[in-house]
């Protein structure tokens, strides 16, 4: 359906001045809502669905992800507006985006779309990419693949006007499930979620995994929590005769890339992109990646290329090579899952360009030799350029990276691990504090040989050299960070079966200069499968930096019960330069405890709590929920989350200590649906942040609820209750203002004679929007407030087949006040404002072709002691069956929506309405 409609008002001489936008002489609204799914020629799958909503042309096709506090209603429950006029009407998303259109068309694999998506960018590591957006995008994947499995051609392309902008958190793994976001009120479904496991001395990605919602997380987007099916551990255990720290291995991060829409300002710009890559003979791959972010300060250029040439899947040459140029955006880090958060700005810089390109070359040792020793070698370079930013890449200095690598299995009992890694950094000016940053430089070798003695028993023997300097560390009086150090260790590892694993290590420092610290430890540990549903695991060491401790239980005694404890003791935790605040005191490790179960067939519930205690800086992180579907009906789902941190650090910004804070959420769903009579839903949400001195104070609360009640074949009770309330002291992902609307309506909708139909509805509306929310009704940044109740009846009766006759009678009696200039913190005083209106209705059809309608209206307000009366004429002409136009004028310059303020309706308009 299409409806278009063109007027001009006729506005008083001495109409008051008003801001541009606010009240045009000439109008255009329009709306469009269509849905079609099928096949054309038998080769395309076409799938389009969309309504603009009525609204001006130029908004038409803008703000799709608006501020609104009906739009943030609408996020909580996508089921928020039930059919008002009580026709049993449902909803099926058949085409699911949170724009206003979706139009896709396939061919086999590929696809060209209008309407949100995932511009995800694969293939390469600077400029990866996964952005949900709202615009054109197409995918191309040809039929013809490698010998390999992989498509011979890909090519992916995007372009949107944004409306959200991205935001990216990485979390050291907790040895917990619940992880924070740094926003709140997140896009649904634009989240991307991994696991990378990253090398501790270097910090490159040695393995990444993508998560998949539903099967290893869920996510509360309102509230920005995610809870992993899962307990992430911050490492990886470690086989390694020579550990780096007391715990050793590699580090687990916890990636959360997704969108949010910007409370202060809105986005204007646009972003386009894309990659192609294409095999050749199965050996050799050409790839190329561009994006262009056009977002006022974020603005930013990158474009890159990729080759691989390879031989199998373990012999290749690989390169990349990436360019940037200007600020993009920046990334967020925690250690304690996100109940507090470092900032880290992006190094991009408006007038400045960097490069940063790497290869890698690594052989099997098999395509060599078939009959020689089994392996793979291999060796990497990177070089990265101050001021090199990408969504995942935020370089400050230059940085230079390389490296060698080698496991071979010398014989069926005995192998070799080889592995050199140079990490250096540049120098450099911090932007923010003027300091001089970089200069830090690591260099690790080490080798390890491992002897299979018998099925059983492996020991294992290594050597490890390490080097680093950091001016930085010696500037600030910190030992430990500059110096060298040579180590060797052993390892005996016994395992009886698969199940059970049990292992002793010792390692010593055989020479050490400057002022690092020796890395003397010894240590037992086990890992033991007691069941099939039981497993432990725990390892207690000693060393010059004091104790080391892991333990861990696991329980799952079904697929959909788990139960787990887990302790970390890590003595090296505060031997780190990147956080910006120190851990003083004494540590006494991190403790995760959590649970989840499914009770019975209708009752599942989860809890999960989180203790950091190190020293001065003590944390608790809480999370509960339960689900409870008691019958087919009745669906009750509820969670809690809650964190506090007690710290002595200092604010960087002033100097002054960090206040205490405490963040508690609370969110509840009810929903019940009787096919037969009755349906009703409830949404609440609540988030609670307080500090010691208010500092970091704010509160938000969000309600969404409606029923529909068939209490009769022919009568239908319909109530709803909306409302937003957020009131803060600092900068959050929630817009201050309250917004309350509810209403109680009563409709008839008779089946065996549908000659009348009438609607009564009551409803109380209280919109204040504050500083920097627009309004709920007129959609303006400068919109009054207003709190008023409104009745309305509704009827219409079809008199003859040709005539239908209509009235409404409606009455607001409420409150309103202006905003004073352009001053969005100043308001008028509260001003009385009520009013009634009546309207009778006639639409005729003569002939066949011809629709004339005719309205009288009067609209009366005793409080301004005014009545105005008006009259609406519009006369259509059908075009054939799908197609009509019509002209009209509006005498009266008052709208039939009560909550409508403004008198701005008189005028001629031109209506054109499509259906097809």
């Amino acid at each position: 359906m299409a409806d278009l409609t063109v007027g001009k008002r006729f506005g008083d001489d001495n109409i008051e001045t008003v801001r541009p936008g606010e009240y045009d002489d000439v109008y255009a609204k329009g709306r469009l809502a269509f849905y079609v799914k099928g096949k054309i020629k038998g080769k395309y799958l076409l799938t389009a669905a969309g309504d603009s909503a009525e609204d001006d042309l130029d908004n038409m096709f803008r703000g799709l992800d608006a501020k609104d506090p009906r739009n943030l209603l609408r996020r909580i429950d996508p089921d928020d507006f039930y059919p008002i006029y009580g026709d049993d009407s449902t909803a099926i998303d058949d085409a699911p985006t949170n724009g206003k259109f979706y139009v896709r068309l396939d061919r086999g694999d590929s696809h060209v779309m209008w309407g949100n998506y995932k511009a995800s960018i694969t293939g390469n590591e600077f400029m990866r990419s996964d952005r949900a957006l709202y615009g054109a995008s197409g995918v191309y994947r040809s039929e013809k693949t490698t010998t390999f499995g992989e498509r011979q051609t890909e090519a992916t392309v995007y372009a949107a006007e944004p409306a959200t902008l991205p935001q990216r958190d990485e979390f050291l793994g907790t040895g917990g499930s619940a992880y924070f976001m740094k926003r709140q009120d997140i896009t649904i479904g634009s989240e991307t979620v991994s696991v990378e496991v990253r090398d501790q001395v270097t910090g490159q990605v040695m393995e990444r995994r993508t998560l998949r919602y539903g099967e290893d997380y869920s996510f509360d987007y309102l509230q920005g929590t995610l809870i992993l099916k899962r307990p992430l551990s911050s490492s990886i255990g470690t086989a390694a005769p020579v550990r780096e720290g007391a715990l050793g291995g590699n580090k687990l991060y916890l990636i959360s890339q997704y969108e949010f829409t910007p409370t202060a300002g809105t986005i204007d710009g646009y972003v386009y992109g894309g990659r192609v890559q294409h095999w050749f003979a199965d050996k050799l791959r050409i790839g190329a990646t561009g994006m262009n972010e056009n977002t006022g300060l974020a603005n930013q250029q990158a474009y890159g290329a990729d080759i691989q040439i390879r031989h199998s899947e373990q012999t290749f040459i690989e390169a990349e090579v990436a360019r940037s140029k200007g600020p993009g955006f920046g990334t967020s880090r925690s250690t304690d899952g996100g109940l507090t958060l470092s900032d880290v700005g992006t190094t991009g810089t408006r007038n400045r360009a960097a490069t940063s390109w790497r290869a890698k070359a690594q052989v099997d040792l098999e395509d060599i030799a078939a009959d020689g020793f089994s392996g793979i070698v291999g060796s990497y370079y990177e070089q990265k350029n101050a001021g090199f930013s990408t969504i995942s890449e935020q370089v400050s200095v230059d940085e230079r990276l390389w490296g060698a690598f080698a496991n071979i299995e010398l014989s069926k009992a005995l192998n070799l691990d080889l592995n050199y890694d140079d990490y250096h950094e540049g120098s450099g000016r911090s932007d923010i504090d003027d300091r001089e940053i970089g200069r830090r430089s690591k260099r690790k070798g080490a080798g390890a040989v491992s002897w299979q003695l018998n099925e059983y028993w492996k020991a294992s023997f290594g050597l490890t050299y390490s080097a680093l300097q950091s001016p930085i560390a010696r500037a600030t009086r910190k030992s430990g960070y500059n110096g060298s150090r040579l180590d060797t260790g052993a390892r005996l590892e016994y395992q009886p079966d698969d199940d059970h694993t049990y292992y002793l290590f010792g390692q010593a420092t055989l020479s050490r200069a400057g002022d690092i610290n020796r890395n003397d430890r010894a240590g037992a540990g086990t890992v033991y499968e007691l069941t099939e549903k039981i497993s432990l695991s725990g390892e207690v060491s000693y060393g010059n930096q004091g104790f080391g401790g892991l333990a861990g239980i696991d329980y799952h005694p079904t697929a959909d019960d788990s139960y787990y404890l887990g302790y970390r003791l890590d003595p090296d935790r505060s031997f780190g330069l990147d956080r910006s605040y120190d851990l003083v005191g004494t540590d006494r490790g991190t403790l995760v405890l959590g649970a989840k179960r499914k009770l019975n067939d209708t009752l599942s519930a989860y809890a999960e709590r989180n203790y950091d205690l190190f020293g001065a800086r003590n944390s608790l992180t809480q999370t509960y929920g339960v689900v409870y579907t008691p019958d087919e009906a009745w669906t009750i789902d509820g969670g809690f989350e809650a964190g506090i941190v007690e710290d002595d650090t200092i604010n960087p910004n002033d100097g002054l200590e960090n206040s205490d804070f405490e963040r508690r959420a609370v969110s509840l769903a009810i929903g019940y649906k009787d096919e037969e009579r009755i349906t009703a839903r409830l949404r609440g949400e609540a988030r609670f942040e307080n500090s010691d001195d208010d500092s970091r104070d704010a509160n938000t609360y969000l309600v969404a609820s409606g029923l529909s009640w068939k209490t009769s074949e022919d009568w239908r009770l319909l109530v709803s209750v909306e409302a937003v309330f957020s009131d803060s002291d600092r900068k959050t992902s929630f817009r201050d203002g309250d917004y309350t609307e509810a209403s109680f309506g009563y409709a008839y909708r008779p089946i065996a004679n549908d000659r009348l139909n009438a609607l009564f509805k009551y409803a109380w509306l209280r919109d204040t929007p504050g500083e920097d929310q627009v309004s709920a009704i007129s959609g303006d940044e400068y919109g009054p407030s207003q709190r008023s109740h409104i009745l309305s009846a509704d009827a219409n009766y079809d008199l003859y087949p040709w005539l239908t006759i209509g009235g409404k009678y409606g009455f607001r009696i409420g409150e309103t006040r202006q905003r004073q200039d352009d001053d969005r913190e100043v308001f008028s005083g509260w001003e009385k404002s009520s009013a009634h209106l009546g309207i009778l209705r006639a639409d005729l059809t003569f002939v066949k072709s011809w629709d004339f309608l005719v309205e009288g209206r009067v609209l009366a307000m005793p409080d301004a002691g005014t009545t105005d009366y008006g009259a609406l004429l519009a006369l259509y002409r059908h075009v054939g069956d799908n197609f009509k136009v019509g002209v009209g004028y509006n005498f009266g310059q008052f709208s039939e929506d009560l909550r409508d303020l403004t008198l701005d309706d008189q005028g001629v308009f031109l209506n054109v309405v499509g259906k097809f």
